[in-house]
C-alpha cells in the first residue's frame, strides 16, 4: 500500500474544516505544523464554511480533513493519518499508544467535551445551574481534572518525556478552557505546570486562538 510507505507524503495542501478556536481542530493544526504539512483552513463559523462542511461530512462535526485524496473525520483519525504518511517528526509517538497514555487522552477528551457542552448551553442563555444533567456535567469535568492532576509527572503527562498526544490533548484543552473562561484551571496547579512547560512550543504558539 503506497499510502503506508514511510517515504510517502501528503500531496499538496491539506484542507481542514473547522474554526480557529476549536481545541480539536487546533490539535490537528499543531500536528500539521510539527510535521510540515501545509493547511488550508475552511472556517466553518461562516455560512459558506458550514455549507462546505455539509458537502463533505454528514456528521457536521469538526474537524474534517481532506488529505491524500480522502475525506477523514475526527481529530484522532486525522492525526493518525498524518503520522502514518509523514512519520512522527519530533512528536513522542510510539508504534502503539501505551494504555496509560490512551486512558489519559480519553479522560482529557471527556472533560473537554463536557466543558464544551456547558459553555454552549450557557452562551445560549440556558440556566445550567438548574439542570441536573448540566450539574452532573460540571461535576464530571472537575472529577476528571482532579484525576488528571494525580497522573501527571512534572511537566509531562507520562513517565516518558517528550511532547506526545497526551501533552497535546491536555495543553490544548487547558488553553481552550482559559480562553473561553469555561473552567477554573488555576484550581489544578500541577496541570497548569504542564501547560507552562510547553507554552513556548512554536506549533502551539502559532495555533493559539485569535
Amino acid at each position: 500500500d503506497a499510502r503506508r510507505d514511510p517515504d510517502s507524503c501528503i500531496q499538496g495542501v491539506m484542507q481542514l474544516y473547522g474554526t480557529p478556536t476549536s481545541p480539536f481542530v487546533r490539535r490537528v493544526r499543531v500536528v500539521a505544523a510539527e510535521l510540515g504539512v501545509d493547511v488550508r483552513l475552511v472556517d466553518t463559523a461562516t455560512p459558506e464554511g458550514q455549507e462546505a462542511l455539509r458537502a463533505v461530512s454528514p456528521i457536521g462535526k469538526v474537524p474534517v480533513a481532506e488529505l491524500d485524496g480522502e475525506v477523514v473525520f475526527d481529530s484522532h483519525v486525522i492525526i493518525a493519518e498524518m503520522v502514518a504518511l509523514r512519520g512522527p517528526g519530533a512528536l513522542r509517538i510510539a508504534g502503539r499508544t501505551e494504555p496509560a497514555e490512551s486512558n489519559f487522552v480519553h479522560a482529557v477528551d471527556a472533560a473537554l467535551e463536557a466543558a464544551i457542552r456547558l459553555f454552549y448551553f450557557k452562551r445560549d442563555g440556558v440556566a445550567v445551574d438548574g439542570l441536573p444533567y448540566m450539574v452532573k456535567e460540571r461535576e464530571r469535568v472537575r472529577a476528571i481534572m482532579t484525576w488528571l492532576e494525580g497522573h501527571v509527572h512534572g511537566g509531562w503527562c507520562t513517565r516518558a518525556r517528550g511532547f506526545g498526544l497526551a501533552e497535546l490533548a491536555l495543553v490544548t484543552t487547558l488553553d481552550w478552557m482559559a480562553y473561553r473562561q469555561a473552567y477554573p484551571i488555576a484550581d489544578h496547579p500541577r496541570l497548569v505546570a504542564v501547560q507552562a512547560v510547553h507554552a513556548d512550543r512554536p506549533s502551539l504558539v502559532a495555533t493559539l486562538p485569535p
